[in-house]
């Protein structure tokens, strides 16, 4: 190569890159941000909805949990004068298809209060119901009468406030093991003469469903307890 061609050379090469070398590399840098940056939002949006359904699952577990370990505490009382018409103890399930309510007496009332003229027995409540301001969901709700009055399952929904124990539920569903029958039987309720007087079921099974918003199906989560205190309890002996 001879000097004058050499010049030349060096001078083009110290006018650094030309426009069209700048745009690709521009191009080139903004697809590779583009797609770190594509990957990062869906890695991210991923993670989300892992840990909405995590806490989801989560809520959905202890609310069987809690149910199951309130009605394994169940229990019925002799303790009623022979004149009254009023069930202080009692246990009362009623079939609604997917919308079922049961309402017991129970050994498993928590005194918020010091000093708080309650004791651990109450009646619980448990039952279906839409929400009053969302149109198109429904929850499951808890009621809880902290005093043994001998008010029915109907009357405590005008007596006792209720409050949403588990969000946005499809379906509960709640069956009762007769041991004298040997299945499983819709309906359990003490207080009736015609259906179980006076004697509990051996087992509960609790059904919840949501609505999986992946494939948007029904899932159902179960949970069975059993009831321990089988006999009536007579607390004047």
């Amino acid at each position: 190569m001879s000097i004058t061609a050499l010049h030349k050379y060096s001078r083009r090469r110290g006018r650094g890159l030309t426009m069209i070398e700048i745009l690709v590399a521009v191009a080139i840098m903004t697809l590779m941000t583009v797609s770190v940056w594509v990957s990062f939002r869906s890695t991210a949006q991923s993670m989300r909805y892992a840990e909405q359904l995590q806490v989801r699952y989560a809520i959905i577990r202890n609310s069987l949990s809690r149910m199951a370990a309130e009605m394994s505490m169940s229990y019925l009382s002799f303790n009623r004068p022979p004149d009254e018409d009023r069930h202080f103890t009692l246990f009362d399930g009623r079939d609604q298809f997917t919308q079922d309510n049961v309402t017991f007496s129970s050994f498993a009332h928590v005194r918020m209060r010091k000093d708080a003229n309650e004791s651990d027995q109450s009646v619980i409540q448990y039952f279906f119901d839409r929400d009053p301001v969302v149109p198109g969901k429904s929850h499951l709700f808890r009621r809880e009468s902290r005093r043994l009055a001998g008010d029915t399952p109907d009357r405590m929904l005008e007596l006792f406030p209720a409050y949403i124990f588990c969000e946005d539920i499809k379906s509960f569903d709640v069956k009762y093991w007769d041991i004298k029958r040997n299945e499983w039987v819709d309906e359990w309720r003490t207080t009736k003469l015609d259906m179980q007087p006076d004697r509990l079921p051996e087992r509960v099974k609790i059904t919840l469903g949501i609505m999986d918003p992946a494939n948007e199906k029904e899932i159902t989560y179960t949970v069975q307890t059993l009831l321990f205190m089988q006999e009536k309890l007579d607390f004047s002996k």
